[in-house]
C-alpha cells in the first residue's frame, strides 16, 4: 500500500507514524509545501524575539522519519486531488500516486482588507519564512503595529516588546473562529502585555494604510487616529487550507468535512488537523479543534484508521485549550 500525506506538520508527521506502526511494509511519503524542514510553529514568535536560535525549532517528532522508513518531500503544495485515478498533482507539475490519502494542511492567514492590499507594509505571524522576515524587518527604525485578535496577536507583541521595539496592538474584536479568551483570564494576559510597554487599541481596526517614506507606513484606525511605522505584523486568524481541493468531490465546509473516525465522503482520503471539520453528532456541533495537541492526536486516530483500524475521535477540552506543550498561554505571556 502506498499513503500519500499532505502535509509536514504535527498531523502529518503523526499519521505517517502511526501508519508504520500498523503496516511495516508501507510505502509512505508525506509531501510538505514548505520548503523548511518540519518545525514547532507555535515556537516561531519565539524565534522572532531571539529567545531561541533556529536549531531549537527542530520538530523532535521528524527527526527519526528515516529511520521509519518515511520519505519527506519538502516544497510540494498541492493543486488537485484526482480520486479517480488516485493521484494528486503539485504545484511544480509533478503528480504522486496513492491508495490511501491524509489531508494535514493545516491553515493559512486570511488577511483582511486593507491588510491583504499592502503586502510591502504586512507580514502575517505564520510560517518560519514569515519569521525570518518579521525579525529582518524589526531591525529597522519606527514603531511597529501588530494587528488582530486572540492569542497569536498576544504572542506577536510579547515578541516584538522583548526586542525592544515600540509596539501598538491593534485588537479588533473576537475571533470568528478558534477559542477567544476572555473574562478574568483575558484581562491577566492583558495587562502582562501592557507591562511590556505595548500599546494594546482594543475592539479598533485598520482603515487604510498607504507608504509615506521608502520603508515607513501610515496606518489610519476606525477612530481616525494616524499611527506611522515599519512594518504590520499580522497577527490574524488562520483558515483550513483546503482551495486545491475544487473539483474533487471531497466535501469542504470551511475545512474537510470528516466523521468520527476522520474519514471524508470519498473513500480512500482521510483528514485530520487545523484543516478537518469534525461533526459532533451528540451535541450536533461543528468544530474544528485548531491546536497542536489535537493536531497530533487526530493525526495519530487518522494513521491507525487508514492502515484499517476503526477508532472513534473523542474530542476532550485539554487537547486545544491554552497548552502548548505543557505551558499554559498565561505563563507564556509573563
Amino acid at each position: 500500500m502506498r499513503y500519500l500525506i499532505l502535509g509536514g506538520g504535527p498531523a502529518g508527521i503523526a499519521g505517517a507514524k502511526a501508519v508504520r506502526k500498523t503496516d511495516r511494509k508501507a510505502e509512505i511519503v508525506i509531501a510538505n509545501a514548505e520548503t523548511d524542514p518540519p518545525y514547532l510553529r507555535p515556537l516561531v514568535p519565539d524565534f522572532i524575539s531571539g529567545k531561541i536560535d533556529l536549531s531549537a525549532l527542530a520538530d523532535p517528532q521528524a527527526e527519526d522519519l528515516d529511520k521509519h522508513g518515511i520519505e519527506l518531500l519538502g516544497g510540494k503544495r498541492a493543486t488537485r486531488v484526482d480520486p479517480d485515478g488516485r493521484r494528486v498533482t503539485f504545484g511544480d507539475g509533478t503528480e504522486e500516486a496513492y491508495d490511501y490519502l491524509l489531508l494535514a494542511t493545516g491553515g493559512k492567514p486570511v488577511l483582511p482588507s486593507p491588510l491583504d492590499r499592502h503586502p510591502g507594509a504586512v507580514i502575517p505571524v505564520d510560517s518560519l519564512q514569515d519569521g525570518k522576515r518579521i525579525r529582518e524587518r524589526a531591525g529597522r527604525p519606527g514603531p511597529v503595529i501588530v494587528y488582530g485578535p486572540g492569542y497569536v496577536g498576544i504572542e506577536a507583541s510579547r515578541a516584538l516588546a522583548a526586542l525592544g521595539r515600540s509596539v501598538i496592538w491593534i485588537k479588533p474584536d473576537l475571533p470568528r473562529f478558534g477559542y477567544p479568551i476572555s473574562g478574568e483570564f483575558e484581562a491577566s494576559v492583558l495587562d502582562e502585555v501592557r507591562s511590556r510597554g505595548v500599546r494594546i487599541l482594543g475592539g479598533d481596526d485598520i482603515a487604510s494604510i498607504r507608504e509615506v517614506d521608502e520603508g515607513m507606513f501610515e496606518v489610519r484606525d476606525l477612530q481616525g487616529e494616524t499611527i506611522r511605522c515599519s512594518m504590520i505584523a499580522a497577527a490574524v486568524e488562520r483558515l483550513p487550507d483546503v482551495d486545491f481541493l475544487k473539483g474533487s468531490g471531497v466535501k469542504v465546509g470551511t475545512g474537510v468535512i470528516v466523521d468520527d473516525r476522520l474519514r471524508t465522503n470519498v473513500p480512500g482520503i482521510f483528514a485530520a488537523g487545523d484543516c478537518a471539520e469534525l461533526y459532533d453528532e451528540k451535541t450536533h456541533e461543528v468544530r474544528i479543534n485548531f491546536g497542536w495537541r489535537s493536531a497530533i492526536k487526530q493525526g495519530r486516530l487518522a494513521g491507525e484508521n487508514m492502515a484499517g483500524g476503526g477508532k472513534r475521535y473523542i474530542r476532550r477540552q485539554e487537547d486545544y485549550l491554552w497548552l502548548l506543550f505543557g505551558t499554559s498561554l498565561q505563563d507564556r505571556a509573563k
